[in-house]
């Protein structure tokens, strides 16, 4: 049994792209996704028809190329190598100027989380697992997100994932939490609809690419314009 106090617990789930941080170089990290597809499946489909907004990579990966009869069990075996060819994407990208900036307010934030014993830390995010970890590492804060929570490597639906982050979090702390102590923190209308299938709390951000107009019609607990506000943030998490 952990040292978590589990009876007044809160866990944060953090959405990445457009919640932590955003791409500095969209066109040129968009351009080289294209060409990785294209070397690892010899194609790279409708990739640049499709929306990425809250959606898992693998769904992502699917949509692009189910039209030349790639089929999601073969994407997921190539999730390796996914994942490698993404990680040295970034790593060439970074060697030559800044890839992402953090959002506003973020760093303090998850400073503040950190040393705060009424909450749990995570990732609930699209990304496959390691390059979820390679694009916060690469951004600069990686280090605060040392418990595993779910990510686009575990399910094709965004909905699936808040229960495999619930699992995991109950596991590190000893005991498993019920949804309502679960906070999704997102900036797409699919961070607040994963949220409401698994009845966690969601607090909606437009500082990606919905506006709060947008996100206001999916009835979100909260809606902020950006996460710079720490006092109002902490106060936010603890009664929502």
């Amino acid at each position: 049994m952990s040292d978590w106090p589990t009876n007044t617990i809160r866990v944060v789930l953090f959405d990445i792209d457009g919640t932590l941080i955003r791409a500095v170089r969209r066109p040129e990290y968009r351009g080289r996704i294209r060409d990785m597809l294209t070397r690892i499946f010899g194609t790279c489909g409708r990739i640049a028809e499709v929306d990425f907004a809250g959606k898992t990579d693998l769904a992502i990966y699917h949509e692009a190329l189910r039209c030349e009869g790639i089929t999601p069990a073969t994407i997921r075996e190539l999730v390796p190598a996914l994942e490698s060819a993404m990680i040295e994407i970034l790593d060439d990208l970074s060697s030559t100027g800044e890839v992402f900036r953090v959002c506003a307010g973020v760093r303090e934030l998850l400073d503040v989380l950190s040393g705060d014993a009424r909450f749990v830390s995570s990732l609930l995010t699209g990304n496959l697992e390691r390059l979820a970890g390679a694009k916060l590492q690469v951004a600069g804060i990686g280090h605060y997100f040392r418990n595993r929570g779910a990510f686009g490597s575990d399910a094709e639906e965004r909905n699936h994932l808040p229960a495999i982050a619930a699992r995991r979090i109950g596991e590190q702390i000893g005991r498993q939490l019920a949804p309502e102590r679960f906070i999704i923190v997102g900036d797409t209308p699919r961070d607040i609809a994963c949220a409401r299938h698994f009845g966690a709390r969601v607090i909606a951000v437009a500082s990606g690419m919905f506006p709060a107009e947008r996100l206001r019609e999916h009835s979100p607990d909260a809606l902020l314009g950006d996460l710079a506000d720490t006092e109002e943030l902490l106060s936010l998490l603890a009664r929502i």
